[in-house]
């Protein structure tokens, strides 16, 4: 018989609302895991279940959605879907910075005919950007004294920027160095705007609220990038006059300080799990290595990546706000559907639904480098980019760009040649994994049961994934083989 669906699991009053809004900001893990345990405490009977739970935040009721079926279910069952908007998700906290029509923003059908567009770019973009990242990830490196202790994150943050500005801003015969200061100072200011707690723009003169200087920011950036799509500096053909607003309408986005403390985070996760995670005695980098052929090296490198993709994705979530009452289906046979209300928001918890054994197993928690690593394996992948037709346009983009640079490091895996006739340097890194403290080894999946206290005090979690403390690693400069 039929269960009757029920509404997510808690019931907040206005008074929590308040404190839960702070809670969820300081680290949406310990928050969403605290209400886990409450609600399997309630429920012994059913532990095991990744039961949506309802929370306010924003002041708004929500929906978080923790479990991989969940998760799916919201990006990929049209009969749902279609009762989704993103834009009313965002449309206060994206919107004003992020102005539409732009592929974020959008909802269908609008959503899939601009996006066929975007694709046929992105993969003509993608066939042409190893040889550019390779000299962006040498120059970086080279950069820096062999011996030297770096802050990995630090280091990695600056690294995205240069390669997404060199893959998506073309460089003047003079270089690009102000442009890079001027366009990342901007974005910093757009981006603290858009995640004020002070979500009013006041401009007195003499004093601007991080908001208002985020307003003002983002048109001074809309007008530098339109001064770039017109002069043919960036590396889309532009037809029409329309044509070339929307490009520059997403170079805010691909751009911006989100997309580059997201792919910071990527390989921040990458390059920690490549020379510092031992299995059977060996760093990741010397397995990869020891390997024969250059195609088992780029399996390996794929496969690695996935996995740090599914533990450790670089946004831990994403919104949608129900335009209908919409229903979730139960996978577990003693738990009722779930029922979202219209006008409720969803949170899809990318960080929780890549963990979920119910998807990935026994080894839910748990690096598995070589996971991914079977040609045409049909495993679960993580949400890093999102599923279903509002995948994220820069998955493909941002996978190769993390191959490139592991590939780079490692002293030319595959057999590529030299640019330039420079000279090739491959990059070590050093540090003991082992002192890395809890929360970041639960981040990276190297420990497995630790304390949500410990995650919320080791990993910061908005507006991207990173370890709180610097991870510090000895840079050390090797002739490629």
């Amino acid at each position: 018989m039929p269960q009757t669906p029920v509404l997510p699991y808690g019931s907040p009053t206005t008074l929590s609302g308040i404190s839960e809004n702070f809670s969820f900001h300081s680290s949406p893990e310990s928050f969403i895991i605290a209400r886990v345990l409450a609600f399997q405490r309630a429920h012994p009977d059913l532990a095991d279940c990744r039961t949506p739970i309802r929370a306010k935040v924003l002041n708004r009721n929500v929906a978080v959605l923790s479990s991989h079926d969940h998760v799916c279910q919201a990006l990929c069952d049209e009969s749902i879907t279609s009762r989704l908007s993103s834009s009313q998700a965002y449309d206060e906290l994206m919107a004003p910075f992020f102005p539409p029509p732009n592929l974020l923003l959008l909802d269908p059908p609008d959503h899939q005919e601009r996006k066929r567009a975007w694709l046929g770019r992105m993969a003509i973009l993608n066939e042409t950007i190893r040889p550019l990242v390779q000299d962006v990830v040498r120059d970086h490196f080279r950069s820096i004294p062999s011996g030297s202790l770096i802050d990995l994150y630090d280091s990695m943050k600056s690294l995205s920027w240069q390669i997404l500005l060199s893959i998506f801003l073309r460089k003047d015969e003079d270089g690009q160095g102000e442009d890079i200061a001027e366009i990342e100072a901007l974005h910093e200011d757009l981006l603290r705007g858009q995640f004020s707690l002070f979500p009013v723009s006041i401009n007195t003169g003499f004093w601007q609220s991080p908001r208002a200087r985020g307003l003002q920011a983002r048109q001074t950036l809309q007008s530098l990038l339109q001064s770039k799509v017109t002069h043919g500096k960036c590396p889309f053909a532009v037809g029409s006059l329309e044509e070339g607003r929307d490009i520059a309408n997403h170079l805010l986005l691909f751009t911006s300080s989100l997309a580059a403390k997201a792919l910071a985070s990527m390989l921040t996760a990458v390059l920690t799990n490549l020379f510092l995670f031992q299995e059977g005695g060996f760093t990741l980098s010397a397995t990869i290595q020891n390997l024969q052929t250059p195609e088992l090296r780029s399996r390996y490198i794929q496969s690695m990546i996935r996995e740090v993709e599914r533990l450790s994705p670089p946004v831990v979530g994403i919104m949608r706000r129900t335009t209908e009452d919409i229903v979730l289906s139960s996978k577990a046979e003693l738990f009722p559907p779930t029922l979202i209300p219209k006008a409720w928001d969803l949170w899809l918890y990318f960080v929780g639904a890549g963990r979920d054994p119910a998807a990935f197993g026994e080894t839910a928690e748990s690096f598995v480098p070589s996971r991914y690593f079977e040609a045409g394996s049909s495993l679960q992948e993580g949400l890093a980019f999102g599923t279903g037709a509002k995948t994220c346009l820069g998955k493909d983009l941002m996978r190769t760009v993390a191959a490139t640079v592991v590939e780079t490091c490692l002293a030319k895996p595959q057999g590529t040649e030299m640019t330039n006739g420079a000279e090739i340097v491959a990059v070590n890194l050093e540090g003991d994994g082992g002192d890395l403290p809890a929360g970041v080894q639960a981040w990276l999946g190297w420990q497995a049961k630790v304390k949500p206290e410990e995650w919320a005090r080791d990993i910061k979690q908005l507006p991207t994934q990173r370890p709180r403390k610097p991870i510090l690693v000895k840079v050390k400069h090797q002739l490629a083989s």
